[in-house]
């Protein structure tokens, strides 16, 4: 008849087994933690760093913004830079060199590099897009830093699409705001034969339009007031590289070996190990004990 076991019996044999084999679990557990935390001291360190970046890329597209959203799509920018993650993990520091304009070995210096969104979240706990994205960094060396950081700009400038579609978008844009201040000065100079006038009614009005303003009706001063606003944005967008930095690379130099966390992975994976040996050399001590 078969003998029912307890949950009460396998913790006890269990607690006996650690008791019978104690020496032989805790030399394999932490000679696995020491090999680790050795081994982590010991291979070269790495320093990671992020930096927060926008892009004007899809302002030269004119892509426009979805029906949720009220921020520039940065989807072209983001995957223009996890891109060269695919040089780096086939080693191919030539081509990565190349592209941010630096030495074959200081490019070999980049461990990983990635972007992702930097999102919001709402009041109903729902996240959205922003106008900036995050760029994850890590490096074997912390005096390459700033120049992968200059090194990014020059990738996303030399670029030729988008070379093409930023000359284009800040020409069309030095023009419109040519033509505006024309209309400004036009609007400043009709306001000042206003005011020369004795009587407003001797100006005569009826051919005025005031186009690209916030209001027809709307005062001539409230006219070019709008209109400058007009330039104001304008110029503002101007100045939206095809990258931007609004948060640089941080100058790190406390080095990243994550001994924690193979430490403890290790620690582990050892204990179990340490387990199956035991396991193994009672088996075979109760096959001797039995010839």
């Amino acid at each position: 008849m078969n003998k029912e076991v307890t949950l009460e019996q396998i913790i006890t044999n269990f607690i006996l087994f650690i008791d019978r084999n104690k020496k032989l679990i805790f030399s394999v557990t932490l000679s696995g933690v020491l090999l680790v935390v050795l081994f982590q001291k010991l291979k070269p360190a790495f320093y990671a760093t992020t930096a927060i970046v926008t892009s004007g890329i899809s302002e030269y597209q004119d892509i426009e913004f979805h029906k949720d959203e009220d921020v520039r799509n940065q989807r072209l920018a983001i995957n223009l830079i996890n891109d060269l993650q695919i040089d780096i993990d086939k080693e191919d520091y030539t081509s990565l060199s190349q592209k941010l304009r630096v030495s074959v070995d200081e490019a070999s210096m980049i461990k990983s590099i990635e972007a992702e969104p930097l999102l919001r979240q709402d009041k109903d706990e729902k996240f959205h897009n922003t106008s900036d994205f995050i760029i994850n960094m890590q490096v074997r060396d912390d005096n390459i830093i700033e120049l992968i950081e200059v090194g990014l700009e020059i990738y996303f400038e030399s670029n030729e699409y988008i070379d093409l579609l930023w000359n284009q978008f800040i020409l069309f844009n030095n023009q419109m705001i040519e033509d505006i201040e024309k209309r400004i000065l036009h609007l400043e100079d009709i306001e000042n034969q206003i005011i020369d006038k004795e009587s407003i009614s001797s100006v005569d009005l009826s051919s005025l339009t005031f186009s690209n303003t916030s209001s027809q009706d709307g005062s001539i001063n409230d006219n070019i007031i709008a209109l400058r606003n007009q330039v104001r944005d304008l110029k503002t967008i101007n100045l939206i590289k095809p990258i931007t930095y609004t948060k640089k690379f941080t100058r790190t130099t406390v080095p990243e070996r994550q001994v924690l966390v193979w430490g403890t992975t290790f620690g582990i994976l050892s204990f179990f190990l340490s387990l199956i040996l035991s396991l193994i050399l009672e088996i075979k001590r109760k096959q001797q004990s039995n010839l």
